[in-house]
């Protein structure tokens, strides 16, 4: 698998080394975490994941699955570390990531928000995603989530990384319907 290197902002393509503390985050971020072996799938078998870490002087401090298929892009999982929240770093990831989609032919990007995150839900937002629809208990805790969308040929990504198209391929968990 070829790898970008870590990039001017600690973002790089996550290795299998990685998955432990990527675990760490997961169980500490979301109320139905993903089984470590969902997370190793994603980023060993399934072809159209692509997963990146924010690693910030060899720590992993976040991470995110985004799948590509064709002209669309799905935002499967975006996680950080407790410690590291509110400091901006979940919008750089985005902003990678919706970059990283338009470089390798994405025109739309789609994702799942628990309808409780106020502030994710504002960050998606803030970079043109439109709430498309609502599903009740979407969550195996029965949380409602809101399906977003964003056109990445009109939202206005800031343009930070030259190699955001670097080589295609790496990371993935998926169980779609779950995050962010």
């Amino acid at each position: 698998m070829a790898l970008n290197p870590a990039s001017q902002d600690g973002i790089r393509n996550m290795v299998q080394g990685d998955l432990q503390q990527i675990f760490r985050i997961e169980v500490e971020t979301f109320p139905n975490p993903w089984p470590f072996r969902a997370l190793q799938f994603e980023l060993v078998q399934n072809p159209y994941c692509h997963a990146f870490v924010m690693d910030l002087g060899g720590e992993i401090s976040g991470y995110a699955f985004l799948w590509i298929m064709f002209e669309q892009s799905h935002l499967v999982n975006i996680a950080f570390r407790k410690a590291d929240r509110g400091r901006g770093l979940g919008e750089r990831m985005l902003i990678h990531l919706m970059n990283y989609a338009r470089a390798n032919g994405s025109q739309e990007m789609h994702l799942e928000v628990r309808e409780t995150n106020e502030a994710a839900i504002a960050l998606y937002r803030k970079h043109e995603f439109r709430v498309l629809g609502r599903q009740d208990r979407y969550y195996q805790d029965g949380t409602p989530a809101l399906f977003m969308q964003a056109d990445l040929n009109s939202s206005p990504v800031e343009d930070r990384e030259e190699d955001a198209a670097g080589p295609v391929g790496s990371g993935r968990p998926n169980e779609a319907g779950r995050r962010p």
